[in-house]
């Protein structure tokens, strides 16, 4: 069809308007296609079967086309970080690479530094005995936190579940207690001693020791306060304080003493530097009660009479163990008869057991049988 403005001749009959000049071409012929009629229907699977056919006399292919939906979903799995492990942890700073985030573990630690350093000879030491109770106790107790929590370490995973015994941490907090008690000072020991059974004393208070299935279920420290149990208490507490005095003046004397020598060579009328205020101001004796044999075990036994005395009244009891806080009482008196002299630790040792043994014995036959 020819365009009579400009004479462009259009292949296309149907269509309606020049597409060199703009004018309005004639009408096609009859017979000829209309260009309202309707499109053939897409063939099955929509435009993305259509844009595959290759139209004909088209030299280029088109790609088959991926569906949006599909490649966004496979950029963002493509693009997805790894999963965290765990919630993040938002608790105290100094917890943060501490295993389980436990402060028992922490305190452990603590006491584990102060072991080693117990080796060395200018450095304070609780003796073999008690370094390899507190050793295992603190492996047990750092098992016993990681299990707690769900976690896994190749150190303690191999420690089986009858050893982990409810009462573990309990009495290896009573324990640290009593050692760090046997090891205060100035130094370096001591302070390690005192933070590792602070720390694990507040974590085990909050998570053995209150709450509804907690040991506060049983005892009641309040029941020191009331009554007679507060001469009981001061006299635990002289007993332990007695502990620091020396109880074998004999031993002091004769390291103490002049030294042995001939008489030309000593300096007269010279005052020993044991005898100077400023030089026994940070001597601890050698021969206070606490280097005594069997001395913290002693003092534990101290201790558990206080937490015989602090059992609330409705928890059952046998009869027998109403007379254990006398046994106590006589098993420390035969110990101080055994290793102490007529010196200040021994007489005020003796003086908080007859305050201790009044109040066990009024309140061992004061029970209604």
């Amino acid at each position: 069809m020819q365009c009579q403005e400009c004479g462009e001749i259009a292949r296309d009959v149907t269509l309606r308007y020049c597409e060199n000049c703009g004018a309005k071409m004639p009408a096609p012929p009859p017979g000829a296609p209309r260009g309202t009629a309707a499109r053939p229907a897409l063939p099955a699977g929509g435009r993305t079967a259509a844009a595959r056919t290759v139209l004909p006399g088209d030299d280029t292919e088109e790609q088959p086309q991926e569906p949006p939906a599909g490649r966004a979903g496979r950029e963002q799995v493509r693009a997805e970080p790894e999963a965290p492990r765990g919630p993040p942890y938002d608790g105290p700073f100094w917890l943060a690479h501490v295993p389980a985030h436990s402060p028992s573990v922490l305190g452990v630690g603590l006491l584990a530094v102060a072991l080693v350093l117990s080796i060395l000879p200018f450095f304070a030491g609780i003796g073999p005995f008690w370094s390899l109770v507190v050793f295992a106790g603190g492996w047990l107790m750092v098992a016993h936190e990681l299990r707690a929590v769900d976690e896994h370490h190749s150190l303690v995973d191999w420690v089986p579940d009858s050893l982990l015994h409810p009462a573990l941490p309990a009495l290896y907090t009573v324990v640290a207690l009593a050692l760090a008690i046997r090891m205060l000072g100035l130094g370096i020991t001591p302070l390690l001693w005192a933070g590792g059974a602070a720390l694990i004393a507040f974590d085990q208070y909050r998570k053995e020791y209150v709450g509804e299935f907690g040991w506060s279920r049983f005892f009641e420290p309040r029941q020191l306060l009331r009554g007679l149990a507060p001469v009981a208490l001061g006299g635990v507490a002289l007993c332990l304080l007695a502990l620091f005095f020396t109880w074998d003046p004999k031993a002091a004397t004769s390291v103490r003493g002049p030294a042995a020598g001939p008489s030309q060579l000593r300096v007269m009328d010279a005052a020993p530097a044991s005898s100077d205020v400023v030089y026994n101001l940070l001597d601890m004796p050698n021969d206070a009660g606490w280097d005594q044999p069997l001395s913290v075990f002693v003092a534990l036994l101290l201790l558990g009479v206080l937490g015989w005395m602090a059992l609330r009244p409705e928890v059952p009891r046998p009869e027998v163990l109403r007379f254990a806080p006398l046994g106590v009482l006589l098993v420390s008196l035969a110990w101080m008869i055994f290793n102490g002299v007529l010196s200040w630790g021994p007489v005020l040792f003796l003086v908080g057991l007859v305050a201790t043994g009044f109040v066990s014995v009024y309140g061992s036959f004061s029970r209604e049988s």
